[in-house]
C-alpha cells in the first residue's frame, strides 16, 4: 500500500529565518517602514504571502499587501540563501523515509518565484518526489485540496500519510486533508501552538521522525 510524508519548509527542513527577516527588511526598509527583529519575524513565517505582511505589518487593502511582497521577491531571489541551512538530520530522515517505501512531498507556503532560488541549492538532492509552492494560490495552507489532489495522484490514503510541520497552518493542514499531524519543535512556533491548531505527535530534533514515522 502506497504511503506518504509532506513536509513543510520553512522551520522544518530549512533553517530560513534570518533570510527571510533580513530581506523582507531590506524591502520594507526601502518602502519606509521599520525594520523588524529575527523575533518579530518567527511568529509570522510560515504564513501565505498576504497574511505574513499583515501579521508582520498590519492590516491593510490586499492590494497593497502583494504590493510589498511582490517588491520583497526580487531581494529572495538576490540575498536569500546566504544564511540559510538545512537542519541537521533533516537528509537522514529522508533518506530512510524513502528507504521505508514513502513517497516525499516537500510542501511550503512560499509562492513559486520565492522557491525557485532554494530548490537548485538545497532542495535537488533531498529526495522529495514533488516540491511545490502553495502560497498565493488559491491552495495555500491550510486549504487541504492540493494535498488531496496529490494523494489521489500517488495513489494514498490520507490515513497513510503524514503532515510534518512546524507552524499553524501545517498542523491545520494535516487536520483538514486527514493526514497525521506531525509538530516538529525546532522551528518557528511552540508545542502549545501546535497542540493547539492538531498537531498530535511530535519530534524534538528530526532524527526523532523516523521513530514516529516507521
Amino acid at each position: 500500500m502506497n504511503k506518504a510524508v509532506f513536509f513543510d519548509l520553512d522551520g522544518t527542513v530549512l533553517d530560513t529565518q534570518q533570510d527571510i527577516a533580513d530581506c523582507m527588511n531590506m524591502a520594507i526598509t526601502e518602502l519606509g517602514y521599520k525594520p523588524r527583529s529575527y523575533e518579530e519575524y518567527r511568529p509570522v513565517i510560515g504564513n501565505d504571502a498576504p497574511n505574513f505582511v499583515r501579521k508582520l505589518l498590519g492590516d491593510m487593502p490586499y492590494d497593497k499587501l502583494m504590493y510589498i511582497w511582490n517588491y520583497y521577491i526580487p531581494f529572495v531571489e538576490k540575498f536569500g540563501t546566504r544564511k540559510t541551512k538545512v537542519f541537521d538530520g533533516i537528509k537522514d530522515v529522508l533518506c530512510t523515509l524513502k528507504e521505508r517505501g514513502y513517497k516525499l512531498i516537500l510542501y511550503t507556503n512560499k509562492t513559486p518565484d520565492e522557491l525557485i532560488p532554494f530548490i537548485d541549492k538545497f532542495l535537488s538532492d533531498l529526495n522529495f518526489d514533488l516540491i511545490i509552492g502553495v502560497g498565493g494560490t488559491e491552495y495555500a495552507k491550510p486549504k487541504p485540496e492540493k494535498v488531496q489532489q496529490i494523494l489521489n495522484e500517488f495513489n494514498v490514503l490520507p490515513s497513510n500519510s503524514y503532515f510534518v510541520g512546524d507552524g499553524e497552518t501545517d498542523m491545520m493542514t494535516a487536520v483538514n486533508s486527514n493526514t497525521i499531524a506531525v509538530g516538529v519543535l525546532w522551528g518557528n512556533r511552540d508545542k502549545e501552538c501546535l497542540i493547539q491548531h492538531g498537531a498530535t505527535v511530535f519530534a524534538e530534533k528530526p532524527l526523532d521522525i523516523l521513530e514516529i514515522i516507521k
